[in-house]
């Protein structure tokens, strides 16, 4: 079993597997991912925050989490308070994916709530808790894809934006090159905000191969 760090998924396959059966393992895992990103959130999970951005209920993420990599972990690595402004959380998500490990370390702060007219905190031990549930709920997001509807709607590529970009990588010559790109594609690198430059840099790629045409 190999471990994977930060949503950067390698299948580890015991070496008798040849490769007709680990690219069978490694679509079904993204078979599986696609079909939790398209997972719709219930509008009865989804709250806005005071700053207008919506946010979804650790409980229904757990929930997911539970369901669907029933073998997983969350290691607080570190917590600090940053003077007496915010408290900060760093944990660690870990879930058995197939037969590979991933992890995937959330960050996340929250503003301590203090007394009016004074510095003394109102409940620390609440706001360090709050930091916690965010941090795991933005490990669950990036590394499982749970509710990614909510969270990734801003960056989340069309259908004809996918579409473009698999049909170029299917002209691909180089396996390597392809199914980086297949990688960064389904793990939710590739995504709006970079469209433009994979697009381009594909094109020129194809079009190299293919100076006929």
């Amino acid at each position: 079993m190999q471990e994977v760090k930060n949503g950067v998924s390698e299948t580890a396959v015991a070496h008798t597997w040849d490769n007709e059966t680990v690219e069978a393992v490694e679509r079904a895992l993204r078979d599986k991912h696609r079909h939790i990103s398209s997972t719709e959130t219930p509008k009865s999970m989804v709250k806005t925050r005071a700053d207008g951005f919506d946010y979804v209920e650790e409980g229904y993420m757990r929930n997911l989490l539970n369901d669907h990599y029933p073998v997983w972990s969350w290691e607080i690595i570190k917590y600090e308070l940053l003077g007496s402004a915010w408290a900060v959380v760093h944990g660690r998500l870990k879930i058995l994916d197939g037969s590979t490990t991933r992890t995937f370390d959330g960050i996340s702060a929250h503003r301590i709530q203090t007394k009016r007219d004074s510095d003394e905190f109102v409940d620390i031990g609440n706001d360090m808790k709050s930091a916690n549930s965010d941090a795991l709920k933005l490990a669950m997001n990036r590394l499982c894809n749970i509710a990614d509807d909510v969270y990734r709607k801003a960056y989340v590529l069309s259908k004809k934006q996918e579409k473009e970009l698999r049909d170029l990588m299917s002209g691909l010559d180089d396996f390597e090159t392809r199914s980086q790109f297949e990688e960064r594609l389904d793990s939710g690198e590739l995504n709006a905000t970079n469209y433009k430059r994979a697009f381009d840099y594909l094109t020129r790629q194809v079009t190299a191969q293919n100076p006929q045409q």
